[in-house]
């Protein structure tokens, strides 16, 4: 029996949930205990679909939408191997995945990270590429980082358990992990050789929405005060000119949202 649970959270979108697990299934399989879907109250509810893959799927359905963090949470509370790897129901793992995520999760780390491409065109879509690109660009193999892609990542369950899985709940909750494992004196490392394959682009007005909602859950929220400052500083990542314009009103949309997280902390220690 395989060491890994591999954790999907997936709402009304069952041809990308098929896609994904048949492309896990391209997998060393040796290396993987079972696969958890989370249905989060999917208007047709994930179903036979999941089993055209021939994986060992197990589905756990939330009667109201919860969001993917907290169907992660659910998910991780329900397994029981070594180790917990998290997909995008939108996600293509490579074909050496699994093999990556078992060699490269060592007992000094607590969790990993990996890379995002796209397979989606569209000005969104490599809008978010360009800030992938910038990400990785200074970042070396191993090196120690600041954020946990929940649809490319693995944690080991027990240091998981032990750092209160993902505390922040909203998009952009799946870096509140980094903070509890460093505490535990288990870094986020980030492993370049574990690759997906993502559909990036979900319309703009979706866009706009994760910018604003991640920077509402930021673990440093900004001074309104501080968001024209920032805003003029920000340079957005090198892509075409289309794709640099909606860059830099994204990064404008998710320092207004941190803006209004420390407004809501200062409002909060008025109260008390």
């Amino acid at each position: 029996m395989g060491d890994v649970t591999v954790i999907i959270p997936s709402r009304d979108r069952p041809r990308d949930l098929r896609r994904c697990l048949l492309a896990l299934r391209e997998n060393d399989l040796r290396h993987l205990r079972e696969v958890i879907v989370v249905d989060d109250a999917s208007r047709v509810a994930v179903g036979d679909e999941v089993d055209l893959a021939n994986l060992p799927v197990r589905v756990l359905r939330n009667d109201s939408p919860q969001g993917a963090m907290a169907a992660r949470n659910r998910a991780a509370g329900e397994a029981d191997s070594a180790i917990l790897a998290f997909l995008d129901d939108d996600a293509l793992p490579r074909q050496d995945w699994l093999s990556v995520i078992v060699t490269a999760l060592d007992e000094t780390r607590g969790g990993i990270t990996g890379r995002v491409l796209p397979f989606d065109q569209g000005v969104v879509s490599r809008a978010r590429q360009a800030r992938y690109v910038q990400r990785y660009h200074a970042l070396t193999e191993g090196q120690s980082v600041d954020f946990f892609a929940g649809g490319n990542s693995a944690a080991w369950r027990d240091l998981f358990d032990r750092a209160g899985g993902f505390s922040a709940l909203g998009v952009g909750g799946d870096n509140s992990l980094v903070a509890g494992l460093e505490r535990l004196g288990h870094p986020v490392c980030f492993v370049p050789d574990l690759v997906i394959v993502h559909r990036n682009g979900k319309g703009v007005l979706r866009a706009f929405q994760d910018a604003y909602h991640a920077g509402r859950s930021h673990p440093r929220p900004l001074p309104p005060g501080a968001i024209l400052r920032d805003a003029i500083r920000a340079r957005p990542a090198p892509a075409d000119p289309a794709s640099r314009a909606l860059n830099w009103a994204l990064q404008v949309t998710h320092l207004v949202g941190r803006g209004q997280a420390a407004s809501r902390s200062t409002a909060r220690r008025i109260e008390v």
